[in-house]
């Protein structure tokens, strides 16, 4: 089965829309990147975040700020300790980038994908029904298999694959005026992001990354609109509801309009100081650190145990 424009847009965003919470509200300027002083106030600016497209700002919303310059922190080392990519990654990456900036890159895009469209017309058929319930099928089980993703985040990414495997008709994804339309804004965000080869992508810092990820936010919901999947609309008809406080814990439940749908699911907050926080943001973040600890424990050992088998060996000659 081919992958249209729009299915890549959406399997990103979705990822993304795992902490997707909240209404949009204006808050006063100063406060846009503190985060809110109830369960509910600092899921609602997560969400305005998203919104705008500001993933700095979201990413600092996301964590507490002691934690949050840790985890840059690791982004930097492993930034510098990072190897070169290899040839055959960076080859492909130059590719895609400079035919999706091409000054043709509609047409040509188009040109390319018309005969795996005409291919999927023709193989589909009938068919689709029973690829539908195939496919519900492997995607409850990835989910399901998925130990990163708490109970919550789970039911949530099964209700969007229900969503969206309904939204996903051979007629939407054929229909070639969609296409088009998801092809040129791809290829006007891969202009906008301006890099061009996978050396400038890895080099990025934390903030510089995300800022390009917000580009890049931006412009897959414009693909993914193409396919009239309004991924803006979803954040702005957003509904928070506290359900219980427990000391520093709290549970929200946060629910959605998607596809005809309204979808809900529950997060998790912690409270961290002043501010509210996503507590499975909390655990990935600390775990990742401990992780990254653990790792530069294990190499100091084994250099050590090097360092201390040469001096032995000295002694011996």
């Amino acid at each position: 089965m081919i992958r249209s424009p729009a299915i890549r847009a959406l399997a990103a965003l979705l990822l993304t829309a795992l902490a997707l919470a909240g209404c949009r509200r204006e808050p006063p300027a100063e406060d846009l990147a503190k985060a809110a002083g109830d369960p509910v106030a600092a899921v609602k600016a997560q969400a305005r975040a998203l919104r705008d497209n500001d993933l700095v700002r979201w990413s600092r919303l996301s964590l507490p700020p002691e934690l949050h310059a840790r985890s840059e922190a690791l982004w930097d080392r492993r930034l510098a300790e990072a190897t070169p990519a290899g040839d055959e990654d960076a080859r492909e990456y130059a590719e895609v980038m400079a035919r999706l900036t091409a000054p043709d890159a509609e047409a040509a895009l188009m040109r390319d994908l018309e005969p795996k469209l005409q291919q999927f017309e023709a193989e589909v058929g009938g068919q689709w029904p029973l690829m539908q319930a195939t496919a519900s099928i492997f995607l409850s089980a990835a989910i399901e298999a998925n130990t990163e993703l708490a109970a919550a985040e789970k039911a949530h990414g099964r209700e969007l694959a229900d969503a969206v495997l309904d939204w996903a008709q051979p007629a939407l994804i054929t229909d070639r005026a969609r296409a088009r339309r998801a092809i040129a804004a791809l290829s006007a965000t891969a202009r906008e992001l301006d890099l061009p080869t996978l050396e400038q992508a890895r080099a990025l810092g934390m903030t510089p990354a995300l800022e390009k990820g917000g580009v890049a936010l931006a412009g897959l919901k414009q693909a993914a609109l193409a396919y009239d999947l309004d991924l803006d609309a979803a954040l702005d008809g957003v509904q928070a509801e506290l359900l219980s406080t427990e000391g520093d814990q709290a549970t929200v439940k946060v629910s959605y309009p998607l596809l005809g749908r309204t979808i809900a699911f529950e997060t998790k907050m912690q409270r961290v100081g002043e501010g509210w926080y996503g507590a499975e943001a909390i655990r990935q973040a600390e775990a990742e650190l401990a992780e990254a600890a653990h790792a530069t424990g294990e190499a100091l050992a084994d250099d050590d145990g090097l360092a201390t088998d040469a001096a032995m060996g000295a002694s011996a000659d």
